[in-house]
């Protein structure tokens, strides 16, 4: 998925699921960051210690390490397990449970544990992390050719994750086929998914906030704010602009007005000039960037510090599979 989902329509759903409009930016900027999060920074404390944060994302799927390989599974394409072996819609051996399934068990438990955490920043990179199983579903995380598409697929696009569909599977308002499936399931549309992932994301936020309630009296509030609906027709509103996001983001404006002000827009860098000095004639990279005051409470840093938590729960989590689907595992 892209900012569309990742930022507006997470602060979307968080809105109406109770937060309030500081929460919600703070967890949609945290799951859309959990993609631009893709560069080291080694930044000089006053105290004379140092501080680099670890990445959520590389700068380019095609051309990553093999140590930045790892982080697509934990962040990107939560492997499926047990239930991808049943569910799975191409049988590919040992490395079934690696497959993305939609809703995982998996995926449920991250997402579950952010919340036990009460961390909003966990929560955001999360929510990313579940959404994106409905986008990333029957794909592995990892360079393999079962990730190829059949008889159109590039030899220079490593088989990475979709790589080899380009952003086919990420965008809002897209039909597209799936030529590694059977024609049954070929045909995709990216907005129903992306509905289902709205919903359950909503239904798990809302619980948070209200405890007390059911299941049954979530998916009844949710029909009452007429959410899908309301997604539904933002989503078919590029009709008139072909392929441009300008109209739908009009419609989630009318949604949550609060993404109008200047406040709550997202800008990739913010958070990072917020905590970070760059000092641009300075030639050593290691005495390049300087933490500001107050360091240690700003948004960048405690976005890095849920990242870490984030991957050691994943790694610790997913370290089976990795070594059942014969896959490299660093961290």
């Amino acid at each position: 998925m892209d900012i569309e989902f990742h930022y507006y329509i997470t602060f979307i759903l968080c809105r109406k699921a109770g937060f309030d409009a500081d929460q919600s930016y703070k967890i949609a900027y945290s799951s859309q960051y959990t993609d631009d999060n893709n560069y080291h920074y080694h930044v000089n404390l006053k105290d004379g210690n140092s501080f680099t944060n670890q990445i959520s994302q590389t700068l380019d799927i095609t051309k990553p390490s093999e140590k930045r390989k790892t982080i697509y599974p934990l962040f990107h394409f939560i492997p499926g397990g047990d239930e991808a072996e049943d569910a799975c819609r191409f049988k590919c051996g040992d490395k079934d449970c690696f497959v993305t399934l939609p809703k995982s068990q998996n995926a449920q438990d991250l997402l579950n544990e952010a919340l036990k955490s009460n961390n909003l920043y966990r929560i955001g990179i999360a929510i990313h992390a579940f959404a994106d199983t409905w986008a990333h579903q029957n794909f592995l995380g990892y360079k393999d050719r079962l990730n190829a598409q059949k008889g159109l697929g590039t030899k220079l696009i490593p088989n990475i994750g979709h790589a080899d569909f380009f952003h086919e599977p990420d965008k809002i308002h897209n039909k597209w086929f799936d030529n590694r499936l059977s024609k049954k399931f070929r045909e995709i549309d990216n907005d129903e998914r992306f509905l289902q992932a709205g919903k359950e994301i909503f239904l798990r936020l809302y619980k948070f906030n209200n405890p007390d309630s059911s299941e049954h009296q979530a998916i009844g509030q949710y029909a009452q704010l007429k959410l899908e609906e309301q997604l539904r027709d933002a989503m078919d509103e590029s009709y008139f602009w072909g392929g441009s996001d300008k109209a739908r983001r009009k419609v989630y404006n009318r949604i949550c007005p609060e993404l109008k002000l200047e406040k709550y827009a997202y800008h990739p860098n913010e958070w990072r000039y917020a905590a970070v000095e760059k000092r641009e004639f300075e030639i050593d990279i290691f005495d390049k960037y300087w933490a500001k005051e107050n360091f240690p409470n700003s948004d960048w840093y405690q976005f890095q510090k849920a990242v870490e938590d984030h991957k050691q729960l994943a790694l610790t989590k997913f370290r089976p599979l990795f070594q059942k689907a014969g896959f490299a595992v660093y961290g």
